[in-house]
């Protein structure tokens, strides 16, 4: 796979905030491009910062941000089809200070997501922050810690570039259950966006059991779009043009505590309309309610045209038809002083 087929970026940041990085495209980038993506990283992450704001008082990081690309309804001749688009985030927290190891690739493969991401946590972030512990003590001030992140992220884009085309395999943690606390319904009609919240009952003593396990409705509420305009942004400062990107999936984890929020689209003349599931495991549940059967129904409404509405309790018995907007700061502000109030 020549360096032309894909998108392959490593960044790292150390406990000062300084951002490292590595990028393989078959053009040369210039030098104000190659600032802006050095950016990339903070505003790929930048949106969990919000929980700050929120009610919850945990540290949520974001591990994975996955798109899939289709073509633009005004695409060029010259159109750049992959079909894996993500973002991968290895975050660690150790005496030398918090450090992140992020990976943003784009492939015409639909890539095995948990090998690349297994690389990082096991091989090239362990080796960065290892060497760097026994070269600063051999060295001292001789040390000459810039050029040895760079040497650890050729050696980090090797490994991942060696392991792209290998197929994707189902793994156990997809067949966990999963508890469905809210849907997202986005809908572009004619170029007029409307997007909505569906959740629990303002009143339903389980809205405020749920907030324990999430940064927050707010944040949740915010993520879809911020990051699908986002990944466009991204892919046009690539140079990769005739494509529309269409939010996949987004996992946040907090300790032990996971958050997926997964999506499927339907795109047509002048619509283009978009189911999302908030989702939180589940261990307790005897039926079958993984990722893919939540995936299923998703896709069984937006195929048959369906009405989100009547068929919200086929995804939790106990939810409100209620609708909450998130179309402006004003309606986004109603669900953080309503929905995220834990009283």
């Amino acid at each position: 796979m020549g360096e032309s087929d894909y998108i392959l970026g490593l960044f790292y940041s150390d406990e000062n905030g300084v951002v490292f990085d590595n990028i393989k495209l078959s053009e040369d980038l210039t030098e104000n491009r190659k600032a802006e993506m050095r950016m990339l990283p903070f505003k790929f992450l930048g949106a969990v910062f919000m929980t700050e704001s929120s009610s919850s008082e945990a540290k949520w990081k974001i591990e994975l941000i996955e798109a899939t690309l289709s073509i633009s309804a005004v695409s060029s001749d010259n159109v750049n089809i992959f079909q894996s688009f993500f973002n991968l985030n290895s975050s660690l927290d150790s005496g030398e200070g918090s450090t992140n190891l992020y990976a943003l690739i784009g492939s015409p493969y639909t890539e095995d997501i948990k090998v690349i991401f297994d690389n990082m946590i096991n091989y090239i972030h362990p080796s960065i922050i290892q060497g760097k512990l026994v070269n600063e003590g051999y060295q001292g001030k001789n040390f000459q810690y810039s050029s040895f992140i760079h040497d650890e992220l050729d050696r980090g884009l090797e490994l991942i570039e060696y392991k792209l085309g290998s197929a994707r395999k189902v793994y156990w943690e997809e067949q966990h259950n999963f508890l469905c606390i809210a849907l997202i319904e986005r809908e572009i009609i004619n170029g007029n966006k409307e997007s909505y919240l569906y959740t629990f009952n303002k009143a339903d003593s389980l809205r405020r059991i749920i907030l324990s396990f999430i940064p927050s409705f707010y944040v949740m509420s915010v993520l879809p779009d911020f990051y699908e305009n986002l990944i466009n942004v991204t892919l046009e400062m690539f140079g990769k043009k005739g494509v529309d990107p269409h939010l996949r999936m987004i996992k946040l984890r907090n300790e032990n505590k996971t958050v997926v929020y997964m999506e499927e689209f339907l795109t047509t003349t002048n619509k283009r309309k978009k189911l999302g599931v908030i989702l939180i495991p589940d261990e307790k549940t005897c039926e079958s309610t993984n990722i893919s059967h939540f995936r299923k129904m998703l896709r069984s409404i937006l195929d048959s045209n369906k009405n989100l509405e009547d068929n919200l309790l086929k995804f939790n018995e106990n939810f409100s038809t209620m609708k909450w907007g998130i179309n402006s700061e004003e309606d986004l502000n109603k669900i953080h002083q309503i929905l995220d109030r834990t009283v």
